[in-house]
């Protein structure tokens, strides 16, 4: 395997782009192409790149993508929900000067703000090093076979894939 590079992807153009006839991870022919969300600092992005990956890259890959939706659509509305509820009961037991049920209130939000941390690193640590990652619009894909991403540059219009050395 030739020597390790970053890619850098046009935002207006990722999802459009042509892959490469070889695996991003080990520049081999032999993959499997993989429709791959990108992923921001807080959850999944908005462009989806075709990736040509090992199998078991792939799947990592798709198992993440997976998960990153199921977070945004059911698990982040959930927690938002279930805080506001407490927000609502906190004031409520203030407004009607009960203490007693505060501390309970507060340990319950404190609690529930830490799993969404834990849960949000774990989703963190199930990405692949080659996880498409979106910055600032645009997509960066890190650990790519030099010659992979040269070829892939040459396949698409200029400017639109950036071979970025480490």
């Amino acid at each position: 395997m030739d020597a390790v590079v970053d890619v850098w992807l046009a935002g207006r153009t990722a999802g459009q782009l042509t892959p490469p006839p070889r695996s991003l991870t080990d520049g081999s022919e032999t993959f499997a192409t993989v429709r791959a969300c990108s992923v921001g600092r807080f959850g999944p992005g908005r462009a989806a790149v075709s990736l040509p990956v090992d199998a078991a890259t792939g799947r990592r890959l798709a198992l993440t993508c997976r998960m990153e939706a199921m977070w945004r659509r059911a698990v982040f509305p959930a927690v938002l929900v279930a805080e506001v509820v407490l927000v609502v009961l906190f004031v409520v037991d203030d407004v009607r000067d009960d203490a007693r049920n505060g501390s309970v209130l507060l340990l319950v939000a404190v609690g529930l703000a830490v799993a969404v941390l834990a849960g949000r690193m774990v989703l963190n640590l199930l990405r692949s090093r080659h996880h498409p990652e979106e910055v600032k619009g645009d997509v960066y894909i890190r650990g790519v076979d030099r010659r992979t991403a040269e070829i892939w540059a040459g396949l698409n219009p200029a400017g639109a894939v950036k071979v970025v050395d480490r």
